[in-house]
């Protein structure tokens, strides 16, 4: 049954320097537990593909589990300029009981500011900020780290936009120094990312491909897929009101712009030589079209020939009980993450076990069970023929 998802429970959304790419890519010669826990750890946030974005500063983070993401109503300040825009980050049973609380509890925050006049980072400290101050990078831009007392102790930290334009402070409030927010605090500093870049034209805004283009300079395979995953939410953002990349593939993909198609597919092929990407997967997907004319067997000869697919069905112990048990698609978790994966691997099409387990855990759900069969199973046989379809549209090969 098809239903909208609010990813990551109770988040609400606002819908709110990149290098040179080609804007095509060239033919490359073939080579050769599910219960939420109260603050993910940094090895789980570098592998979850929840996020909240902005739309409105181009800015996303990785939405923690167990976590209530809102924005709050910005009041005036003593800083240089009243904010914005205030968003805070709560644990979800503190946010659910917030109306009986006696006090805010500990939480953390992300304000933004108009710096127009291009105010030092130093101006936009409260007047309960310690003088220890530390310099570090955020997002890519300068920074400051500094501590600040009041109700509560607070790691806090500045940073402006790659423009210039806007300040941002991110505060995380605590009561013990190994309080779980604190955590919350230093995976929200670790993911913050300006994945967009505003422009002049109608569409406002492109793709930041810089943290990609990293991520597979490195050969972190892994991460650069989950960064891909993480651009297509972007780009199905952008869509605007009714984009449903979970559901609506088939429409969905065939609206996004084929200059990111070209540019995902040049960044995975040259940085892997040829091995993953779109050009990669295309050349599988074409061998297929001589074995098979039926639509659901191709896409699954295509699953297993770039280990997308395992050749036993799921056994009923794994981390998601009998509800997913006998599908043959593979999670994220059981992808080769190295060199020797099988041509044409990444980018992955599925849907994360992050997403999964964030949706078998949303209380009182009465289609989740069926809405997570679909996106682990049957959504495959939609999502990669229309991949396909999209991808000869734009020429890639």
């Amino acid at each position: 049954m098809k239903r909208t998802i609010v990813v990551g429970l109770l988040t609400f959304l606002t819908i709110g320097c990149s290098t040179n790419l080609p804007t095509s890519s060239t033919q490359s010669p073939t080579p050769g537990a599910i219960a939420a826990s109260p603050a993910p750890s940094s090895s789980t946030v570098q592998s979850r593909d929840v996020f909240y974005l902005s739309d409105r500063f181009g800015f996303r983070f990785v939405s923690p589990r167990g976590y209530v993401i809102t924005p709050t109503e910005t009041a005036q300040s003593t800083k240089p300029s009243p904010p914005l825009e205030v968003l805070e980050v709560w644990q979800q049973k503190d946010f659910l009981n917030r109306g009986n609380l006696p006090e805010t509890p500990p939480i953390v925050s992300i304000t933004i500011y108009d710096n127009s006049k291009r105010l030092p980072l130093t101006s936009w400290k409260g007047e309960l900020s310690q003088n220890d101050d530390r310099p570090l990078t955020v997002a890519g831009q300068k920074a400051i780290a500094y501590t600040s007392t009041g109700l509560y102790e607070a790691d806090n930290v500045l940073f402006s936009s790659p423009d210039g334009r806007y300040v941002f402070r991110l505060q995380g409030a605590y009561l013990q120094k190994n309080d779980s927010i604190r955590q919350v605090y230093q995976d929200t500093v670790k993911s913050f990312t300006f994945d967009a870049i505003a422009t002049t034209s109608p569409n406002k805004w492109r793709i930041n491909y810089s943290r990609l283009q990293s991520l597979l300079a490195a050969g972190n395979w892994r991460g650069a897929d989950v960064e891909t995953r993480a651009i297509f939410q972007r780009l199905q953002k952008l869509q605007g009101q009714g984009a449903d990349l979970l559901y609506g593939s088939k429409t969905l993909l065939n609206r996004f712009p084929c200059e990111d198609f070209r540019s995902i597919d040049t960044l995975w092929s040259q940085a892997s030589k040829g091995r993953f990407g779109y050009s990669a997967q295309k050349r599988i997907w074409q061998q297929t079209a001589s074995r098979t004319k039926n639509p659901k067997a191709r896409v699954e000869q295509f699953g297993q020939a770039v280990g997308w697919r395992r050749s036993q069905p799921l056994p009923e112990n794994n981390p998601f009980g009998v509800v997913l048990a006998g599908t043959k698609w593979r999670f994220d978790s059981e992808l080769n993450s190295t060199a020797t994966a099988p041509i044409g691997q990444f980018p992955w099409g599925g849907i994360s076990s992050n997403l999964l387990s964030d949706i078998l855990s949303e209380p009182g759900c009465g289609s989740c069970t069926t809405d997570a069969i679909y996106l682990a199973s049957d959504r495959y046989y939609d999502y990669v023929p229309a991949l396909f379809t999209k991808l000869n549209q734009c020429q890639v090969r």
